[in-house]
């Protein structure tokens, strides 16, 4: 079966197809990285224009001016190509070590809404998580590519990891009301009204420390 009619009958076994290391081609070459960006760019764009189940990777080859073929040289099938162009590899720095548990569980919060909080991820997060749920290889990736996200945080908000958790309970637990909100509901606000009410229920009500003196002390 050509990579064209595996896509045209939903990329239901793209997952099974192994992607190569990466920045090399399948036959050894480096990879094109204007090829790459393209791919990612046109599946951006056609998230919003079909939502997820309407993608086809034969869609944003053609969109992106290249073939289905060079896109499985790249990556596994639809569901990895969604994720890697949702969510960001860039790891999301923490707060100033200098700030209170407050304000770091704060900018937990507003860390992990800039990851979700835009249009594609809205649109893509209900199938994406579906299909990856349903491949433990494409999970164990992409739990490890959020988790990547926000190691900085790991000991910034004083939580510790359960044993072979990748996430500190208290990053899970902004992440699960980030996610679980979207599902609910795709347009919900993720405004800052909705960053302080969650903050307020983390911290307890509890206030920002005092600035600490010129002793350091607080």
């Amino acid at each position: 079966m050509t990579a064209d009619a595996g896509a045209d009958r939903g990329e239901s076994a793209e997952t099974a197809r192994p992607r190569p290391a990466s920045g090399r081609s399948g036959s050894g070459r480096p990879r094109d990285g204007r090829i790459d960006a393209a791919v990612i760019a046109a599946t951006r764009e056609l998230l919003l224009e079909t939502g997820y189940p309407g993608l086809t990777l034969s869609a944003v080859a053609v969109r992106a001016g290249t073939t289905t073929a060079a896109i499985y040289r790249r990556w596994s099938g639809k569901t990895q190509l969604v994720h890697e162009a949702v969510l960001s590899a860039e790891p999301i720095p923490a707060p100033d070590e200098s700030g209170d548990a407050r304000s770091a569980i704060r900018a937990l919060v507003e860390a992990v809404r800039a990851i979700f909080d835009r249009p594609e991820v809205r649109v893509a997060l209900p199938g994406l998580i579906a299909d990856t749920v349903a491949d433990p290889d494409l999970h164990a990736r992409m739990i490890t590519r959020l988790s990547g996200n926000l190691t900085a945080f790991d000991t910034r908000v004083g939580r510790e990891h359960r044993e072979g958790d990748h996430l500190p309970v208290l990053v899970e637990a902004v992440a699960g009301a980030v996610i679980f909100r979207i599902l609910v509901r795709r347009d919900a606000a993720l405004d800052e009204a909705w960053v302080d009410e969650l903050t307020e229920l983390l911290t307890g009500g509890r206030p920002a420390d005092p600035p600490p003196d010129a002793a350091g002390r607080r």
